[in-house]
Parts: C-alpha cells; structure tokens; sequence
C-alpha cells in the first residue's frame, strides 16, 4: 500500500511533466509555457515556506537566549568521550591543516583516527615523519600506527576498499561515544569538537548532527565564479537544515562534517558501502529503524559546530560532484520508497519524503522550462508579456527572499550581519538562473543517467598544489 503511494505521486509528477511538455506544442500565449509556470509556482512557494519557517525558528533560538541564558551545562554535566575519523586517500596537500585545527580544540578529541585508504600520493610517509609512528601489524595487508608526539592520534594503513568501508572500520575500532567523520579538506574552528558534545549532551535523543560548512575553493581560473556561487547555496542551505530540523525531518547531514551517537551507528549497522552517498543513506535507515522500534531519535545541524570544506573549482569536478549526489538521491529515495507518504514514520514519512519525491524531477522541469522558453523566442519571435512580467516577478522575489535568508543566517550562527555578503547576494540571485542554476540542473540530470546506467566514475577532488583560499567576508566566524 505505502509502496503504491509512492508510485501514485511519482506517476503524477511525470504525467505533468509530459503534459507541460505537450502544450508547449500545442498551446499559443502564456499556455504555452505552462512547464515555467508549474516550475515557477513550486519554487516559490517552496522558497516562500523555508523563509518564513527559517524565521520563525532563528526567533525562537534567539528568544531561548535571551529568556534561558543560565542553560549552559552544569560543571558535573559528563562529557561524552569523542572520536575523529579522517578517512584519507592522496591527501598529502590538505592533512596537515585538517590535524593543526584539531589539535587546536578548545575540547580536543579523546582519539584521532586516520584511515589511510591505499593513499599514493606520500601521506602516509608525512604522518609517520611527523608524529614519530611506530606501526604494528593489524591484520592481512593493514597495520596500526601510534604517535609518540599525540597520544591521541592513531594511523590505519590499509588497501584501498573506498571510503564507506573505511568509515565501517573506523568507527568499530574507536572507543568514543561519539564518532565524528571529517573529511581531509574540512578543517574545524577550535570550538567546533566542544559544540558537538554539547548537542549530545543536551539532547539524549540526538542520533546524529552535522556541522555548518563553508566552501572554500582552490586557485584555478574558475575558482572565483564557484567559490562566488556555492557561497551562498550553501548559506541557504543550512539555513533550509533549521527549518526540517525543527520539524524533525531533517535528512540531509554532510558526511564531510557529521557526528553520530555509537549505538545509532551499531543498531544500524554501519554505513552502506554500496552507496554513492552513504551519509544521506544512513539517515534514512537510521529514521526507519527507529520508527519501526518505537524510539524517538533527533537529527539536527548544530550552529556551534563551524568549519571551511573544499568545494569544487572547474566545470568537471562540479558536475561530477552534483552528478553523484543526484545520483545517490535519487537511489536512495528508490530504495526508501515505502517510507514515502507513511504516517508511520513521522513527519518524515508524511511530508518531507513526499517532497522529495517531487525534487526527483525538479532539476528536470527546471531545465525543460529553460529550454521551452528559449524555443518560444526562437520560433515566434517574442514572448507574451503575461511571461515576461511573471519572470521579471519571480527575480524580484527571489532577490527578496535570498537576501533576508543570509540576514537570517548569519542572526542564526550569531555573527555581525556583513553588509558586503548581504550586497554579494544580491548580485547572485540575480545571476544564478542564467549561470549556476543551469549548471546544477545538468548535474542532476547527469545524475539520473548515472542513476540508470547505475555507474559512477570518481574524478580526485585536487588536481593541483595551491592551498585553499576564503573570499573575504565569507566565513562563518
């Protein structure tokens, strides 16, 4: 029943898709674009909703603030042990700096794990250089190295098996409480560790949380215009991980920066090492075992918890990187599809995988109405004014409402309101249909061949030695 729900509403996505795509052929006037108009219609009030709720729930955390300012833990309050898990392959260029901001910690980690997936690139001769490593055998082809420089710091040398099933080695052979997964080219504020074990501690049913990143790009003739762009995708995309949060459908937590709760990871299992995107994979299972066994579990983004990621700099990695994540979404959301419209898992169930569903095809719809409409000026030479005004409104509202959703994220991490990002975003939504936009959209259209084709091909993420660069004004701290 619940998996006939979800074909249902996925039939009636792409039977309106189809029939938007027939009247641009067999409508005159406005009608004929009638796939803009349903895309446009959507997005808004999508757009509209994640605003509104984005307000409602920074006012609430600031009103919490300002009405509970002795809420901070008491000194007894136990603090969970806590383990980091770098799984690394070839990150000889970026490891360094991941390890200095640990070990800048206002909370260092009780334990430090890198997993050296088969690296090629030097890496593992720099660890062992530089923290003094005295490596053991630890099973066929693998050996165990400690420091004696940071007693902290452990070193797992091992064949290449992909990074899930290095995660799954990890995180069995840690001795925290808590396992954070970093990646090599994230690097963390030095209260980021301490803003993870309150999160746990303050909430016994957290399962598991994410940290807020900002993309950083490398120095390639591209890296301005993606560093320009993703700045404030991702702005708003942890804006949006507030909103499903307080409703407690938050899915989405970047494996580049996530923090689980042990026993989450052993009543699970581990992640999926079959999966193209295993951290948004997991908290899917993670939700549906806990629904199924009558426990209450939380996923949440903590504000506290800050760091810089690397994000990609040139058309090929972009793409690449987009056409996997869709890829993976959209598996994912197959997989899951009896979840979907299911009152027996929560608001998850009943709305936010309903919402899902109709995002399968979003990136498809948005790039027809692109198409259609270039078709329609090609071939008559004008377009109705109905559209044109309709279009010119849509920019309005989107510059609108994107400008108040990076004052509103920046009122959420508690940093001074920058009036030159603020300006920047202006600039962006402006530009963002007729550039970044297409460019996202065709990733996820890649995806969905990927998706078919079931294959995808892994572009390395550095392809040159020049360090990381952050536009000014553009950190989150």
């Amino acid at each position: 029943m619940q998996s006939l729900r979800w074909h249902l509403l996925f039939s009636a996505v792409v039977g309106v898709l189809l029939f938007t795509l027939y009247a641009s052929f067999a409508f005159k006037g406005p009608a004929a674009w009638t796939i803009g108009l349903v895309y446009i219609a959507y997005d808004s009030l999508l757009l509209g909703f994640m605003v509104v709720s984005s307000q409602i729930a920074v006012t609430r955390q600031e009103r919490r603030k300002k009405t509970a300012p002795a809420a901070n833990l008491a000194p007894e309050t136990p603090r969970p042990t806590l383990t980091v898990l770098i799984c690394a392959r070839n990150e000889r260029l970026v490891l360094p700096e991941c390890l200095r901001a640990l070990a800048a910690q206002t909370e260092p980690a009780d334990e430090i794990i890198v997993l050296d997936d088969g690296s090629t690139d030097g890496m593992l001769e720099w660890l062992t250089t530089e923290y003094a490593l005295a490596f053991e055998p630890a099973g066929a082809n693998s050996a165990e190295g400690r420091s004696a420089r940071w007693p902290a710091l452990r070193v797992w040398q091992k064949p290449n098996t992909g990074k899930a099933d290095s995660l799954n080695l990890g995180w069995k052979i840690a001795q925290g409480e808590i396992i954070v997964t970093l990646d090599a080219d994230t690097f963390v504020e030095p209260d980021a560790l301490a803003a993870i074990r309150d999160g746990f501690v303050e909430d016994p049913a957290l399962g598991i949380a994410g940290g807020v990143l900002v993309p950083v790009c490398r120095r390639t003739s591209w890296a301005g215009f993606f560093q320009f762009f993703q700045t404030f995708e991702y702005a708003r995309g942890f804006l949006w991980r507030l909103t499903w949060m307080q409703y407690d459908m938050l899915l989405l937590i970047s494996g580049a920066f996530a923090a689980y709760r042990r026993s989450v990871l052993e009543s699970a299992g581990g992640f999926d090492t079959t999966s193209w995107v295993e951290d948004y994979e997991l908290t899917h299972r993670v939700y549906q075992q806990a629904f199924n066994a009558g426990r209450r579990v939380t996923v949440k983004t903590l504000s506290g918890a800050r760091g810089t990621t690397d994000a990609p700099a040139s058309i090929a990695m972009f793409l690449n990187q987009r056409r996997r994540w869709f890829a993976g979404f959209i598996a994912t959301h197959f997989k899951y599809q009896d979840m979907v419209g299911n009152r027996r898992y929560g608001t998850v169930g009943r709305y936010m995988l309903c919402l899902k569903t109709l995002d399968l095809l979003l990136p498809i719809y948005a790039l027809a109405a692109a198409v259609v409409l270039v078709v329609l000026l090609i071939t008559r030479h004008f377009l109705d004014s109905f559209i044109v005004k309709l279009i010119i409104a849509k920019l309005l509202f989107d510059l609108a409402l994107h400008a108040y959703s990076i004052v509103l994220y920046q009122r959420w991490l508690g940093i001074p309101l920058s009036r030159k990002l603020w300006v920047q975003s202006l600039g962006a939504t402006l530009s963002e249909p007729f550039v970044f936009q297409i460019m996202r959209q065709l990733g996820a259209v890649f995806g969905w061949l990927a998706f078919l084709r079931r294959k995808i091909d892994w572009l390395p993420q550095r392809q040159v030695s020049a360090p990381a660069i952050i536009l000014e004004g553009q950190s989150p701290s």
